[in-house]
């Protein structure tokens, strides 16, 4: 438990569920590109193997005492499974250089053996991650998975030009695609769920500064609804999402996903999203991760933070603090001790303005 709070983060959930005080509310710092550079290592070292991603993800929360760890299947897993080609920086995140899909009217390569927690070399190492995490923080801290949505996993295996392309040219291909994207992401989140991990479903591929609303309805609502309902098949659940860019004129849609907890990128205003979802989702966000976090003072991220709380306190489902996506690799530590520092004072319970003034 972090020296600053009264209670461990599963202390702080069980009392929250059931109505009673505490000492404050849940913090999220997304802190996932920097994290290995705390061990001293390279990306390349963090990734080797689960009990590596185990350990950095411990790092991390012995140092902030942040609310929750978890493991990472990563934007490019599923394309990693088919054989794409990614960049091999040691300590920026990879992109990728070659997509294993060349033509998307040729989708014979598609095989869901491929993408198994036995088979697939990413979800074989989350796996075990999470599984060396519960064994040695899961007395006090809940343990997690993150996984990609269906739109991002079929923008890795094409390529996001080639996939937006094909929304006009070849819709029914798309549709194709992402029948078999879902069917394999729900394959690599079945084992987590019915172990009772949470997970967080990244898809930064549908964001409204990428998708029109009408092609978010058609081409992403549809599976991300069945991807909700596929899991909850597998037992209870709780399913987050984060979302990049402006998802502020699909906002509703977002919500008719199924989704419990809707992470927002800073792109969007807390008091928009507050006043039009914030009665049916619990919001979460959204600190710049890059203007504030990264390029910022602590001063700048303590007046965030207090920003953030006065637009989005009283949502009526709850309200997060958190970053409004990942934080940057090479973003200064003194910042990050800011935002945690800043955040418990913010999140104190009962979470009032006189808190955040």
């Amino acid at each position: 438990m972090h020296k600053d709070d009264k209670m461990t983060p599963l202390e702080r959930a069980a009392a929250l569920a059931r109505g009673e005080d505490v000492d404050r509310f849940p913090i999220n710092m997304f802190y996932g590109a920097p994290a290995h550079a705390m061990l001293g290592w390279t990306r390349q070292q963090e990734f080797a193997d689960g009990r590596s991603i185990a350990r950095v993800q411990k790092k991390v929360y012995e140092t902030f005492g942040c609310d929750g760890v978890s493991a990472s299947y990563g934007l490019h897993g599923m394309a990693v499974a088919f054989g794409a080609k990614i960049s091999d920086d040691p300590h920026l995140p990879s992109s990728i250089l070659e997509h294993p899909i060349k033509d998307i009217r040729d989708l014979s390569m598609l095989d869901l053996e491929k993408v198994t927690v036995k088979t697939d070399p990413t979800a074989k190492k989350c796996y075990e991650a999470v599984h060396i995490l519960q064994d040695e923080l899961g007395h006090e801290v809940g343990c997690g998975m993150g996984l990609t949505g269906a739109f991002t996993c079929a923008s890795g295996l094409v390529g996001p030009e080639n996939l937006l392309k094909a929304i006009i040219k070849y819709p029914e291909q798309v549709h194709r695609l992402l029948e078999f994207t879902t069917k394999a992401i729900l394959l690599l989140a079945e084992p987590f769920v019915r172990e009772g991990y949470g997970m967080m479903i990244s898809d930064p591929m549908v964001s409204g500064t990428i998708l029109s609303k009408k092609h978010f309805r058609e081409f992403v609502l549809p599976y991300s609804q069945c991807f909700v309902e596929g899991c909850k098949s597998f037992g209870p659940i709780y399913l987050s999402t984060h979302i990049c860019g402006d998802t502020t004129g699909i906002l509703e849609d977002i919500v008719e996903c199924g989704y419990k907890t809707i992470s927002l990128d800073n792109r969007v205003d807390l008091a928009v999203a507050k006043r039009r979802i914030g009665s049916q989702v619990h919001l979460m966000g959204n600190v710049d991760p890059v203007e504030v976090m990264y390029c910022g003072t602590t001063d700048m991220v303590r007046a965030a933070i207090k920003t953030c709380c006065r637009k989005a306190w009283d949502s009526p489902r709850g309200y997060t603090i958190a970053t409004g996506c990942d934080t940057v690799y090479g973003m200064p530590m003194e910042n990050a001790y800011a935002f945690m520092e800043e955040a418990r004072k913010c999140a104190r319970y009962p979470m009032i303005p006189e808190n955040f003034m």
